[in-house]
């Protein structure tokens, strides 16, 4: 078992003032070098704290499992996935419980920016300083997606959950392939260092445990990298059932669902996934 914690002691925090979980987004800087990463259990995992406030420690547990409790901090994010991001259906269960505000979210991290499908979170939704995107529906809830800007052209994309949860699966495709008809930012995948479910503490207080895992039969084939990924067009004629609607899943190996679109054509982006688009 792996367990490390930070501690930054400011003058603010001493003085008991803490940055406020409504500040604007642009008041984040940009993710820099982890405080710490590596394998464990079968598992990638990373750390990274601002330094500005407070004490988080972190600790790895068993396959999965990871557990974080931090006091008073300005910003960190830890967790557990892979060190490859890929059109992976993850599951994941636990608890969060924090004063202020938190996320949890399929998080990916590069040079060209952040990707948050976001499951849960405290007082602040970050799309309410973004520009939206629109709505997709995926597992069970209706997502609202937007782009933040966070200063010279650092950029994030965000899925924020309407029915917060924390324990479900999140199929990642359905949100990476809506990014990309939206003409959002950067590739979802192509750059990203590393693929986790993260809790995230911004001006709060809080503990967190959490277990990760791939689901069986998710796509973990390579997609989105320059020259990496084909798309062709399936039949889309209507069949038994409602069908599925735009940005909607419309087969693949193992789907039960829907296999025509209510509108747009059902294009085949894998073997595992196509999409209404």
């Amino acid at each position: 078992m792996l367990s490390f914690t930070t501690a930054f002691v400011a003058a603010a925090v001493a003085a008991g003032v803490v940055a406020s979980p409504a500040a604007s987004p642009a008041a984040l800087s940009r993710r820099n070098t982890p405080n710490g990463q590596g394998t464990n259990n079968g598992f990638f995992y990373q750390f990274w704290d601002d330094g500005s406030s407070g004490v988080t420690t972190y600790t790895n547990g068993a396959a999965g499992e990871y557990s974080v409790n931090w006091q008073n901090v300005g910003d960190f994010t830890a967790g557990k996935g892979w060190s490859n991001a890929q059109p992976r259906t993850i599951n994941f269960s636990g608890s969060v419980s924090a004063s202020g505000n938190f996320y949890l979210a399929v998080y990916t991290w590069s040079t060209q920016g952040e990707n948050y499908i976001l499951e849960d979170y405290g007082s602040y939704n970050p799309c309410s300083a973004g520009t939206s995107k629109g709505t997709l529906h995926s597992d069970g809830s209706d997502y609202e997606v937007c782009l933040v800007n966070r200063g010279n052209n650092y950029l994030q994309n965000w899925s924020v959950r309407k029915n917060k949860r924390s324990s479900g699966t999140v199929t990642t495709a359905n949100h990476y392939n809506y990014y990309q008809a939206q003409g959002m930012t950067h590739n979802p995948l192509s750059a990203a260092a590393y693929q986790i479910v993260s809790t995230e503490g911004f001006g709060s207080s809080g503990s967190a445990t959490i277990t990760v895992s791939e689901a069986s039969g998710s796509n973990t084939g390579s997609t989105g990298g320059s020259g990496s990924s084909t798309t062709t067009t399936a039949s889309s004629a209507p069949t038994t059932g409602t069908c599925a609607q735009i940005y909607g899943q419309c087969g693949g190996s193992g789907w039960n669902g829907p296999t025509c679109c209510a509108s747009g054509t059902c294009k085949v982006n894998n073997a595992w996934y196509s999409q209404c688009l």
